[in-house]
């Protein structure tokens, strides 16, 4: 017998037909003998009447705090658990559910966006014991003064690994409208492949860099705890994707593809600073400044201009841009810019693989692939399984498909 947990979103637990499709991989694990944990989603998006948004969509949430608005969205998971205990139980299955407190999901204060601090898996376990099937509320946990927190963008996903790291389960199956993982997304580049296997390194990279297949903190948590992840669809039996210890796929996969996935993303903005005063520790006191306002840089760049002067260039979210700006005319007389430019309009496309750190000519390859397409690059970030060039947002879906035809075609 093997201890799973199955994680449904908002499309699987939609309605009548849909939720079949999401008993039919339930049902056909636990005629194998296995106990089955389901961590399922409100029922459907706004305006299906028990969604999140559209719970959301009756009050002012304006006139709420954080913490009222929290209980409010946390409702539609709970009504989903609800109705799956009542169809399944109806077809003869010995069916348990839990409440947000025996979840076991600990996390800090911040409301709507909370961070997993612990978890504890015993109310869950002792349900099992007597239920082939204990159905679990997404996307939320309780703090540690006793008040439901809910978990972000991805959240039920989160909740899916937590729960598997609590019951140390022998896997996590994360269930979506797409068959697995692929090279690229599909919509994009209609050649891309799917991957049987990817590391939990090249999964976090892909997740950052624009893929929504997994989100990055369920990764991350997967990774910490060694669980293994499955994603699949929600729509057939098929084998999809399984997200893997870096040194198990170094084992036992090698024969995987060099480069494990192209995305990209479209929020960027660069911001340049020309001819800042390189004489003072100005610009560590610009980033401290920053990260006080809660911007992160993913890119810093600086250059030496001679005569005691730098430019420093930054990317950053385009949803940033005025918080940044906004530092940088505090420290104006500190920084001493002979001009600063901001550029909105910016993407990024990224190649993503295990392959780059063991094979020459990857960068070139990048590079030249997209120079000699007129794609002009602006700033290019490497790491070990990672090469991000940020260009022009008008470019990125077009960077994709010619990225995945130089490396996969």
């Amino acid at each position: 017998m093997q201890v799973i947990v199955q994680k449904f979103g908002g499309t699987s637990t939609r309605n009548v037909e849909t939720r079949e499709n999401m008993y039919k991989n339930i049902i056909r694990e636990v005629s194998k003998g296995n106990k089955i944990v389901a961590v399922v989603s409100a029922m459907g998006r706004f305006d299906d009447p028990y969604a999140t948004d559209t719970l959301l969509s009756i009050v002012q949430t304006d006139l709420l705090t954080d913490e009222e608005i929290d209980r409010l969205s946390s409702i539609g998971e709970t009504i989903s658990t609800l109705v799956v205990k009542s169809e399944l139980s109806a077809q003869g299955y010995k069916v348990d559910t839990v409440t947000n407190r025996e979840l076991g999901i600990m996390t800090d204060s911040t409301h709507q966006d909370a961070t997993v601090t612990s978890v504890e898996g015993h109310h869950i376990l002792n349900k099992l014991l007597e239920s082939d099937i204990v159905i679990c509320p997404g996307f939320q946990g309780y703090s540690q003064n006793g008040k439901i927190t809910t978990l972000g963008r991805g959240g039920s996903d989160l909740s899916a690994v937590a729960i598997g790291v609590a019951i140390d389960a022998d896997e996590v199956e994360i269930y979506s409208d797409v068959n697995g993982i692929y090279t690229a997304d599909p919509r994009i580049v209609p050649e891309a492949i799917k991957l049987d296997y990817i590391s939990y390194s090249e999964m976090l990279e892909l997740s950052r860099n624009g893929a929504k297949v997994l989100n990055h903190r369920c990764v991350q948590l997967a990774a910490t705890n060694g669980i293994k992840i499955h994603a699949r669809s929600s729509f057939d039996n098929s084998i999809g994707t399984y997200v893997l210890g870096d040194e198990i796929i170094m084992k036992e996969h090698l024969d995987q593809l060099l480069i494990s996935g192209i995305t990209g993303s479209q929020n960027e903005a660069r911001i340049t600073l020309v001819g800042v005063d390189a004489k003072t520790n100005a610009a560590g006191d610009l980033f401290e400044k920053i990260s006080e306002a809660g911007v992160n840089v993913n890119i810093y760049n600086q250059a030496l201009v001679g005569g005691g002067h730098m430019d420093i260039s930054l990317i950053i979210n385009d949803k940033d841009i005025n918080r940044v700006v906004d530092v940088i005319n505090d420290m104006k007389s500190v920084l001493k810019p002979s001009k600063t430019i901001v550029r909105g309009n910016i993407g990024k496309v990224a190649v993503i693989g295990v392959g780059i750190k063991n094979n020459k000519g990857m960068f070139q390859k990048v590079y030249n692939t997209l120079m000699n397409n007129d794609i002009n690059i602006e700033m290019i970030s490497c790491s070990e399984i990672n090469i991000s060039c940020f260009i022009d947002s008008q470019d990125v879906k077009k960077a994709q498909v010619l990225l995945h035809e130089a490396f996969l075609g």
